[in-house]
């Protein structure tokens, strides 16, 4: 009786978090929705009423803001949270400080572990604390690792639209604009994610920093080879002088020509890439296969710290197959 009651808890529990999953999939597809039309329709009158899922996001931002200043006085977390800078966007910076990303993921670590906890409750065991662990770390880096992915993705998009950038900042400066104008029309006119960069720089220029210098943080924060040429370029001209619209025109040339040729090299290298995607699938399918055909098989991997060990060095040696097949089928534009 105690185990079919276990059972019908078991899965109303699954069915609970499948609904709160649903539900915020829901909620981030209409969102992309709403983005993807709001350029194309009219804005219709504002509802002042505050929805339910915003009250929660206000009552969770005000938690994290009442939390900040306790994590400030740590000085390791102040430090490590200076990398988080560039993951805030121009319109969350009154909202948003970089501490709060530490803040963040401590919560989610504690929800990792708490849900840990919380499903043995139904087995009647504990997990010891080794698995404890790995849960915790788990849940504190898994907010890093999702930040990563988005951040790379962020900056692909970045790249693509860079000569988009200096073109209409050429244009601004062939038209008598300053550089501080040129960046905020280029602010104002690009799309998404790099008018965010810009204005990231135009409020740098309005606080009092140099044109090499904004540039030079803006390289830094995105990391890709031609924010670095705009910007060493413009560190010469900042320091020798010249025609700007002479430098702009030439980097205009230069990335547009550098656009074409990897465009050709992507062309030329789908079929590597092709092989990679199939040597990264085939051992991932293979262990699948094997899942299905025996579900016990893996079973000594999880029940001791000697599995857990195994596991480790299996996915270490798994990201070197997949590092030194990328390296050696990738071709490189220099």
């Amino acid at each position: 009786m105690n185990n079919k009651i276990l059972l019908v808890l078991e899965i109303i529990f699954v069915i609970f978090v499948i609904i709160i999953i649903a539900l915020i999939l829901r909620a981030y597809l209409a969102n992309k929705k709403i983005k993807r039309i709001s350029h194309y329709s009219i804005e219709p009158i504002k509802d002042t009423n505050i929805s339910f899922t915003d009250r929660v996001v206000n009552k969770y931002l005000s938690f994290i803001r009442n939390l900040r200043p306790y994590m400030k006085r740590v000085v390791y977390f102040r430090k490590r949270s200076k990398k988080y800078d560039k993951y805030i966007r121009y319109m969350e910076r009154d909202k948003i400080e970089s501490i709060d990303f530490i803040t963040n993921k401590f919560i989610i670590a504690i929800i990792f572990l708490f849900l840990a906890v919380f499903s043995q409750i139904f087995n009647y065991r504990g997990l010891g604390i080794f698995r404890y662990l790995i849960n915790f770390f788990i849940g504190y880096y898994i907010l890093d690792i999702y930040y990563y992915f988005y951040y790379r993705k962020k900056t692909k998009l970045i790249e693509n639209e860079l000569l988009r950038a200096v073109i209409v900042m050429n244009n601004a400066f062939k038209a008598g604009k300053s550089t501080l104008q040129a960046i905020k029309i280029a602010g104002d006119e690009l799309p998404e994610p790099i008018n965010d960069e810009f204005k990231k720089m135009y409020l740098d220029m309005k606080f009092g920093l140099s044109v090499d210098t904004v540039f030079d943080r803006f390289a830094k924060r995105v990391g890709f080879e031609e924010a670095v040429y705009l910007s060493s370029s413009l560190t010469i001209l900042n320091k020798t002088g010249g025609n700007i619209v002479e430098v702009f025109s030439s980097i205009e040339r230069t990335l547009f020509d550098k656009k074409k040729l990897n465009e050709e090299v992507k062309n030329i290298s789908s079929a590597p890439k092709m092989v990679v995607y199939t040597l990264f699938l085939v051992p991932i399918v293979f262990t699948l296969f094997i899942y299905i055909l025996n579900r016990n098989y893996f079973d000594p991997l999880f029940s001791s710290p000697l599995g857990y060990m195994i596991i480790f060095i299996i996915v270490i040696m798994f990201s070197i197959y997949v590092f030194l097949l990328r390296k050696i089928l990738r071709i490189e534009v220099q």
